[in-house]
């Protein structure tokens, strides 16, 4: 007797990106494996995403809500999805067509999993990546560690347990900028997180203001950390909050100068090296003495003596922990 399909929910929170979120679902779509169910929930959008989500008809289930959040949107998802697993997905953001065929492979052969990542690609482009016929399914496990640290995961990458996400109670709707880290950090201590070694996740970077995002990461950041604190989840391991603290204020650092303010960078910089002045390891800032040369940078842009560019999003590499491979 041939096994039960596994049932997946797809989630899609949106807000005003009805020209995206389009690509997203036709993504979903043009998967090798089809999911359950697609549901797309409109955070209160004022353009003309209704309308254009009326031509799927009842392949997509859409909801509408004041505007609340993405925090409440992908809530409500959670809430409404009749799958075992939910893969997220933003509106911004699309998969390779063979991502939930890979995941779900992945996962057939590591069941105690309860999360499970992908690597990304950048969109859009021309072409997916090419993963060849029979593509090893290597996996990095995961660590709360890890995320104590910063972002691991992309939400549009994950496809997690239902029922895990709502034990677990889903995402902090006080959080605005790093409640998917918050929520991972809460999961791995229940069940293991791993990310699977292939590019399968197209990130879209959407400019946005730099100074929203600033106070999202100096707010979401200091607020994980405090929950933290107030939770004693530290459980003994002080270098390892000094290091989160000096991390955190790495993070913040690199957004002051990202928005040209050199002067609070720098003094952000010398905040993080008094509450963690050992080294970082390379594959935590992407390569080795990043503290002390963005110094020097951050301090010759303040006198002039450097140009500025605005940089984009910064997506900073981790380094694998335990590998587990399998192939299909």
């Amino acid at each position: 007797m041939a096994e039960k399909p596994v049932t997946v929910s797809v989630v899609i929170p949106t807000y005003n990106s009805a020209h995206l979120v389009t690509d997203a679902i036709k993504s979903v779509l043009a998967q090798t494996v089809l999911p359950l169910e697609i549901i797309v929930v409109d955070d209160g959008s004022k353009d003309d995403t209704r309308q254009r989500l009326l031509a799927y008809g009842e392949r997509v289930r859409y909801l509408f809500q004041e505007n609340q959040g993405v925090s409440t949107a992908r809530n409500r998802g959670i809430a409404q999805a009749k799958g075992e697993w939910v893969a997220f997905l933003d509106a911004d953001d699309v998969w390779h067509p063979r991502k939930l065929q890979l995941q779900l492979a992945a996962l057939a052969n590591t069941p105690h999993l309860g999360v499970l990542g992908t690597d990304l690609f950048n969109w859009p482009t021309d072409t997916f990546p090419d993963l060849g016929t029979c593509p090893s399914l290597a996996m990095q496990e995961l660590r709360w560690e890890q995320f104590v640290l910063r972002t691991t995961l992309l939400p549009s990458s994950v496809i997690a347990r239902t029922d895990l996400l709502r034990q677990c109670g889903g995402f902090d709707i006080g959080l605005q900028s790093p409640e998917d880290r918050d929520l991972w950090m809460r999961m791995v201590e229940i069940a293991p997180i791993a990310r699977l070694s292939l590019p399968l996740t197209g990130y879209r970077f959407v400019p946005g203001s730099l100074s929203q995002q600033l106070k999202g990461v100096r707010e979401g950041g200091m607020r994980i950390l405090q929950k933290l604190d107030g939770s004693r989840a530290w459980k003994g391991r002080w270098l390892l909050r000094r290091k989160a603290y000096s991390f955190f204020h790495y993070q913040c650092a690199y957004e002051y100068n990202a928005n040209g303010h050199f002067v609070t960078a720098l003094n952000e910089l010398f905040k993080s090296l008094a509450w963690y002045p050992l080294p970082f390891h390379a594959n935590d800032v992407g390569g080795s003495f990043a503290r002390p040369k963005r110094f020097v940078i951050y301090g010759m842009r303040l006198l002039g003596l450097k140009s500025y560019d605005r940089p984009g999003p910064k997506k900073l590499p981790l380094a694998p922990t335990k590998l587990v491979s399998s192939k299909i």
